[in-house]
């Protein structure tokens, strides 16, 4: 029976789950800076505004995901498998457009929407961080239902 006075607090995460949450944040900076680093090997230059955006994206998701590798056991989320299935469905669809990708558009627009589910994780509201996890998955071009 569910008693509206009683509020669903949670489930934390193991460390476990923030070690992979972590990774897939690693994971991704390091596939922007390899789209980052292929364009300067293709001519473009350390200026160019995607370049200098992408470097800064690099940095904010390695602290994204330093960030979650250390607050092991202090993330709580209601609907925990629902949210980590999200996340995880998001940062995989990020990390297979990324591989090869040319347009630097659309590694800043990509790199941003996950940037965005990172601060998403921080507010622990199951609604947000779907939002940003739909959001990263269209950014990088798949349809969800």
């Amino acid at each position: 029976m569910n008693d509206p006075a009683v509020a669903d607090v949670g489930t934390t995460l193991t460390d476990d789950q923030m070690q992979q949450l972590a990774q897939a944040f690693h994971d991704i900076s390091v596939a922007i800076g390899q789209v980052r680093l292929d364009a300067i090997k293709g001519g473009a230059s350390l200026t160019d505004s995607p370049i200098v955006q992408l470097q800064a994206y690099v940095f904010s998701l390695k602290n994204v995901s330093d960030n979650l590798a250390v607050q092991s056991a202090n993330l709580t989320l209601q609907n925990v498998g629902q949210t980590l299935n999200q996340i995880s469905v998001a940062t995989q669809t990020a990390d297979h457009a990324l591989d090869k990708l040319a347009n630097m558009d659309k590694a800043v627009q990509i790199a941003s929407a996950v940037i965005v589910l990172g601060a998403a994780i921080t507010t622990h509201d199951p609604s947000q961080i779907a939002n940003a996890a739909k959001s990263v998955v269209t950014t990088c071009g798949v349809s969800v239902s």
